[in-house]
């Protein structure tokens, strides 16, 4: 009789160990990455926000509008591009935009973008200007990690300031230096109270269900993309 019962035991443990074993390996199943549909519109958002930050960043590279000092770009950990989606709502100064991300490897090469919603604070801008392109430089590593975690926000440890034009860094304990263009005007501007995130819908829709998109390999017809901004940023930061 306790032999029997011993095997009853047995016979449950091992039945249990194999239900959760099977459990287990169903789990990574989950987590793979599905297709990109790039038929999808979410996709075709996604392709448009990254499209949109290339000819900002492409023609704000070739200096035309004015020359982002060498003492910032040499700093810079980050860039964070926002084109023609930041407005300032009426007599209240909020704040929305969406736009691409890049931040260096330790080995100074650029990751995959990450896509990013600015909400929030206030942004300086001239009376009447409705709307503006954004881009900002992330020259220290605590404004770095917190973009990359997508828990980014101005104030505090994550001080930010206005660009300039001359080759002095516009404040040594700046995390954060920014630049508008609007009206064909580039310059400086103040960015108090926005907060940064991680866009994980139009990531989503862009590199599938892929959790580190960063440094991952994408499929060549996604590089190809992403290059033509990528490929602008050596030339003109680091």
């Amino acid at each position: 009789m306790n032999i029997y019962r011993r095997l009853e035991q047995i016979l449950h443990c091992a039945t249990t160990v194999f239900l959760v074993g099977l459990l287990l390996q169903s789990v990574p199943c989950q987590a793979q990455e599905s297709p990109v549909n790039r038929k999808s519109r979410a996709f075709k958002e996604a392709e448009l926000i990254l499209a949109k930050s290339t000819d900002l960043y492409q023609e704000i590279s070739q200096g035309k509008l004015g020359k982002v000092p060498s003492s910032i770009l040499q700093r810079t950990r980050c860039v964070a591009i926002f084109p023609d989606t930041v407005t300032i709502s009426a007599g209240l100064g909020g704040t929305h935009g969406d736009g691409v991300g890049f931040c260096k490897t330790a080995d100074g090469d650029w990751e995959n973008p990450m896509f990013l919603n600015l909400i929030g604070g206030s942004v300086g801008l001239q009376a009447g200007v409705k709307s503006a392109d954004m881009v900002l430089y992330i020259v220290g590593q605590r404004a770095a990690d917190a973009l990359q975690r997508g828990s980014f926000k101005v104030g505090g440890e994550l001080s930010a300031v206005a660009g300039s034009f001359d080759k002095t860094l516009p404040s040594p304990q700046a995390e954060v230096v920014a630049y508008s263009r609007s009206q064909g005007l580039f310059m400086g501007a103040s960015i108090d109270g926005v907060s940064i995130t991680r866009d994980d819908s139009d990531e989503r829709a862009f590199y599938g269900l892929r959790k580190t998109t960063r440094t991952a390999k994408i499929p060549d017809e996604l590089e190809e993309k992403v290059n033509q901004l990528r490929n602008a940023l050596p030339a003109h930061v680091g």
